[in-house]
């Protein structure tokens, strides 16, 4: 039986390429909005955090667009910043509160 001349290895590689690379233009979205988000931190150098809308695709592939509203920024230290999507569920009429 002949071998393939891929390894294994390469093959998963080339799946996980395939799987995680973003829609066109998500990472620029995001490039953009991390560099206003770093800009915004050293214009106020004394804020912790601050609330701003959520790029499209920001948080690409675990939530989509539409489920998330916004986004807290907190800078932990300079040049380090975490962000947190506020997102929108989409619960079941029955578990709504009435």
């Amino acid at each position: 039986m002949p071998r393939s001349s891929k390894s294994k290895s390469s093959e998963k590689k080339d799946v996980r390429k395939k799987i995680l690379t973003p829609p066109a233009g998500v990472a620029d979205s995001v490039d953009r909005i991390t560099g206003e988000d770093r800009r915004w931190f050293e214009d106020h150098p004394n804020a912790t955090s601050r609330t701003r809308p959520a790029a499209p695709g920001e948080f690409w592939p675990v939530f989509d667009s539409a489920s998330v509203l916004h986004v807290i920024v907190t800078q932990v230290r300079p040049g380090f910043r975490l962000r947190s999507p506020v997102v929108r569920l989409n619960l079941p009429e029955s578990d709504r509160v009435q």
